[in-house]
């Protein structure tokens, strides 16, 4: 039999589960009940957090009266047993001979069990409450002899010294299907039934088919042994009885509460017990979930204690007090966590963003601050929570923004804010930056932060930027940078080439839109709130996207470059191994010559992630600002250029280094790949004149890539009649100028 063990550890601890639970009471509800009928109020109690390093980072993790942490070291797995008031490590244990460990518990004499398996067995250590490890014992799991794929989900014990063996395994089931007898395969969830001495009593099992997938095992915290069942008609709490070796009765949960939707049920993390209910985490908020009630609680949210939900081994609540060991992401070390009811002494920030699923990074750099710093803590408010409806949301974070009733800081990515960033609603981020040592206006790439500028202000701002830009073969372009459309048509007739040898638009873009998000700002005064869309240049713009059509004619895409059928691309540039990319693909004079602009180099910036702004019509402008300093400082996660300069430095000066095996140490490691059909183009170290030629790229940034949604449209609307010829040029680009005129008079 193939055993296969599960890599997310489930934090396993001593004893759990429903007190009390009964059948729910009829809902007299006919309709689905909305997200506010099934989540109570926040609890609105703050929470004291004390953060304790733990001396490695361990893969899991018990909390008793002392705490238990496993690692791996030299192949060896090892367990430390630590002190729970200063954190010393007592007394460290090989595992012996363990291969991989599952899942820890303990029993009420304070028996450490550790489950896992020695080679391809399954089987247990158990550890005294004197320190004495017994030998590997291997399990006997009846009735596996044509199971496969076994996953070992948990390790459970109550308090009458029995054991709960928790596994998944795919079974074989014959059925009659179209008359004959087929035999078919399914997941099946057991729980093994052991006495104290690992000798099996029984067990029970709940097939994964019809609908029916179980989400979870627990043991109360009055040793009541229950599954959690989702099935097509909600969900139930199978409790199984061990005096009688059985199941009892099915208890339905309430179908309609939110929690047992689908979707969300999808996204549940650390499902842990308590009384009359059980802990969980989802898009990393602590909720409770209350049987007698069939309603959830929002206890608090993980990010503003630097928490996240993925990082967590073990997690317990008992009253006042949260309990959490973590693996607190790539620190290389663990923590233990106390968070106690209390005041804390931090000043509150607000962040709103449309939805946390779309801003991670933020999130990430949210947390990070909320144990950085001392005066302040950010805590995040999600529009799309409060609506359930993402185009809602974005319009309600606007609206909030232009009536200044919005948080302190603004996640403004997903907003077109140009139109009323001149209103005094947005800070001025300069202003923040002309007195700050630690984050001034020259510490930022100057290009960058200059082509974000409205009238000499800066009103967002994030970590990262790419490039956007076009660029070809060297001897086509005539090493232009920057050009008209009348001189691009020019250099392409010159090559006997037409607009349909640029490639690289969006499939799902139409060509106009790319167009006008690198160039809008040429058509529109936002300070004044003006267009104008009836001159030459946009109309070369509305031209160019009527006449391009691609010509494809089949071929990977090196092909066509390498057939010349393509002579220029447009696209994104995010780091160097991009510029070796296209170096690899356009030969050594590969050339940019940016977009057809009326002015400037047509090579654009665009903030990589999402960017912020700070709410003027706030008063706590410095706290505020705190935050978007932190977060430009210490929010860059590798994707795109950084903002900051010496970051940027730092990554222009990795580009040239060559990266080696960490076994061999001899052979070069690749920064980057192209793949094209069955050929790879491998990318190593850069050459010095390669990181010349970016930096060079990005010094010549003058426009910002950014969509803006409510003009576009028009924009796309006005000119689809054109496209199909039933409005001319004159007509199309008079209507686009009525129509943008008083959106921008109606923003006023």
């Amino acid at each position: 039999m193939r055993i296969r063990y599960k890599a997310v550890i489930i934090a396993c601890m001593l004893a759990f589960f429903i007190t009390g639970c009964k059948k729910a009471e009829s809902n007299t509800n006919t309709g689905q009940e909305t997200m506010e009928n099934n989540i109570l109020e926040d609890n609105a109690a703050s929470w004291h957090a004390d953060y304790s390093q733990l001396g490695k980072q361990y893969i899991l993790a018990l909390a008793l009266d002392h705490l238990y942490g496993c690692y791996v070291k030299d192949d060896r797995i090892l367990l430390d047993v630590m002190d729970k008031q200063d954190f010393a490590v007592t007394e460290t244990m090989v595992v012996s001979e363990a291969a991989y460990i599952a899942g820890m518990a303990a029993d009420q004499q304070g028996n450490i069990y550790l489950w896992g398996n020695k080679g391809e067995s399954a089987g247990y250590w158990r550890i005294d409450i004197e320190g004495n490890q017994q030998d590997f014992a291997e399990m006997e799991l009846e009735d596996t002899e044509r199971a496969s794929d076994l996953s070992l989900e948990g390790i459970y014990t109550n308090q009458d010294g029995n054991i709960f063996v928790w596994c998944k395994m795919l079974v074989p089931e014959t059925e009659i299907i179209e008359g004959m007898e087929r035999e078919v395969w399914h997941w099946e969830d057991r729980v093994y039934v052991k006495d104290g001495q690992f000798k099996t009593l029984f067990y029970e099992k709940i097939a994964d088919m019809g609908g029916t997938d179980v989400l979870n095992f627990q043991v109360g915290t009055d040793g009541r042994p229950v599954f959690i069942v989702k099935d097509s008609d909600g969900v139930y709490l199978q409790e199984i009885d061990v005096v009688q070796q059985g199941r009892k009765d099915a208890v339905r949960l309430e179908k309609s509460g939110m929690i047992f939707d689908k979707e969300f049920i999808n996204g549940l993390e650390n499902i842990v017990s308590v009384d009359n209910g059980f802990l969980y985490c989802q898009n990393n908020e602590l909720m409770e979930y209350h049987y007698n009630t069939q309603k959830t609680e929002k206890i608090l949210s993980l990010t503003t204690y630097g928490i996240f939900a993925q990082d967590i081994l073990f997690l317990k609540k008992n009253g006042d007090v949260i309990e959490i060991i973590d693996t607190y992401g790539d620190s290389g070390y663990s923590e233990f966590i106390s968070l106690t009811l209390g005041e804390m002494e931090k000043e509150t920030v607000s962040l709103g963003v449309t939805a946390i699923t779309t801003a991670q990074n933020l999130e990430r750099a949210v947390a990070e601050f909320n144990r950085y710093s001392s005066e302040y803590r950010v805590e995040l408010v999600e529009y799309m929570d409060q609506t359930g409806d993402y185009d809602k949301a974005v319009e309600q974070l606007k609206l909030d923004v232009v009536t200044g009733t919005a948080p302190d800081i603004i996640a403004v990515s997903e907003m077109d804010y140009s139109m009323f960033s001149e209103k005094g609603v947005l800070a001025d981020l300069y202003d923040f930056m002309r007195d700050d040592e630690e984050c001034s206006k020259s510490m930022l790439v100057q290009s960058v932060v200059k082509a974000y500028e409205d009238e000499g202000h800066l009103y967002s701002i994030a970590p990262a930027f790419q490039l956007h830009s076009m660029w070809g073969y060297g001897d086509v372009t005539g090493g232009r940078s920057g050009v008209t459309f009348e001189e691009l048509f020019q250099l392409l007739e010159d090559s006997g080439k037409d607009l349909n040898a640029i490639a690289g638009f969006s499939a799902d873009e139409p060509v106009l839109t790319r167009l006008c998000t690198v160039s809008m700002d040429e058509f529109v005064d936002w300070e004044n709130g003006t267009c104008d869309f009836e001159g030459n240049y946009f109309k070369k713009v509305i031209s160019f996207a009527k006449e391009y059509t691609g010509n494809y004619t089949g071929g990977t895409w090196l092909e066509r470059i390498r057939n010349r059928e393509v002579v220029m691309s447009v696209g994104m540039i995010s780091s160097v191994v991009d510029y070796q990319i296209q170096k690899k693909l356009y030969g050594e004079d590969v050339a940019f010559i940016g977009y057809p602009v009326a002015e400037g180099t047509g090579t654009a910036a665009a903030f990589s992630g999402i960017d912020v702004a700070i709410n003027a019509k706030k008063e706590n402008q410095e706290g505020a600002w705190e935050f978007v300093k932190f977060y430009l400082l210490h929010g860059y996660d590798g994707q795109g250029f950084p903002i900051v300069q010496d970051q940027f430095d730092q990554i222009m000066d990795a580009a040239i280094k060559e990266e080696y095996s960490a076994e061999e140490g001899t052979e070069r490691n690749p920064k980057g790949y192209y793949v094209n059909g069955d050929e790879y183009i491998w990318i190593y170290a850069a050459a010095q004149e390669d990181v010349d030629a970016v930096r060079r790229l990005v010094e010549s940034v003058e426009n910002r890539f950014m969509s803006h949604p409510a003009i576009q449209n028009i924009i796309n609307e006005e000119a689809a009649a054109y496209f199909s010829g039933q409005v001319d040029l004159d007509r199309t680009v008079e209507k686009i100028q009525n129509r943008v005129t008083l959106l921008l008079q109606e923003s006023l």
